[in-house]
């Protein structure tokens, strides 16, 4: 028995050897798991903030430069789109203008100086010209605001008085952009053209009267005022008005310079020209005075 007692410790040393080895593995996992701690429990959490918040940063610059390029893209269509509108205005604008006809050159006579001109010169100043063609702008302006039909009509027509009497100004520039695009429009366009026509027509202006009325059944042919526009030209036809046509000055002194260069073509062996010129005083101012006279002339420009 003492033997066995003596050398016992030799079978409980490997125990306690593996007990040790247990308890060092122990201590060192715990220090790794320690050292790692920062990755789990409020460590964790404290970074985890910390990035949640830099990608939220992160985040909202991104929406924000993504919100400027989109709202970057909607100013460029926008402009291209206003772009495109001016460009449809313009050319618009230059198809409703009417084509210049080409007159005699004969020198007219001068006419006499109105009222509010400069001494000397017979021409009003460039100032009272644009003071009184700005007057008149503000008053179209001012018809135009009342929003219905007597309104629409009253602002045309002094649009129209606007750009024959005060031409070269900024403001009959402007009313002739304006009436241009209101002539152009499909709805706007018949209501003014057919008032214009039906007053010349009600004054016995018959030939301006038809070429209205023809101007507006060209333009809108299947709108219910082109139906109206025909009839009226039918009953000038019929009737023969333009011989009982009122004519204005203007169209008094274009039918004077096609007969002073009827003559002159006449004079000169141009028998030819000669007939041309008498043919359209007679045709497009029948009845004046100037119209009687060409007839007249019209035998003498036959043959050779």
């Amino acid at each position: 028995m003492i033997p066995l007692r003596r050398f016992g410790f030799l079978w409980i040393a490997p125990i306690i050897l593996a007990l040790m080895a247990t308890s060092t593995q122990a201590r060192s996992s715990s220090y790794r798991n320690n050292r790692n701690g920062r990755n789990t429990g409020p460590y964790r959490l404290i970074e985890g903030d910390t990035d949640s918040q830099k990608e939220r940063e992160e985040k909202r610059k991104k929406e924000e430069e993504q919100r400027k390029q989109e709202e970057a893209a909607r100013k460029k269509q926008e402009e291209a789109r206003k772009e495109a509108a001016a460009k449809k205005a313009e050319a618009a604008k230059e198809a409703a203008k009417p084509k210049p006809t080409a007159k005699p050159t004969v020198a007219a006579k001068p006419k006499p100086a109105t009222a509010g001109t400069k001494a000397g010169t017979g021409a009003k100043t460039d100032e009272a010209r644009e003071a009184e063609a700005s007057k008149l702008r503000e008053q179209a302006d001012k018809s135009f605001e009342k929003g219905d039909e007597e309104g629409l009509l009253a602002g045309a027509k002094i649009l129209r008085q606007l750009v024959a009497d005060y031409d070269g100004t900024a403001a009959a520039e402007s009313a002739q952009q304006q009436l241009d695009l209101l002539l152009a429009d499909a709805q706007l366009g018949p209501m003014i053209l057919l008032a214009e026509a039906q007053e010349e027509f009600d004054a016995m202006r018959y030939r301006r009267a038809r070429n209205r009325f023809q101007a507006l059944a060209q333009r809108f042919p299947n709108s219910e005022q082109a139906a109206t526009a025909r009839a009226r030209l039918a009953e000038i036809e019929q009737n023969d008005l333009l011989k009982k046509s009122v004519y204005t000055d203007e169209e008094l002194e274009d039918a004077r310079l096609w007969y002073l260069a009827g003559n002159i073509h006449l004079e000169n062996g141009r028998k030819g020209e000669a007939a041309s010129a008498y043919r359209r005083v007679v045709e497009e101012y029948p009845g004046c005075r100037y119209a009687v006279l060409a007839e007249e002339k019209l035998p003498s420009t036959l043959g050779t």
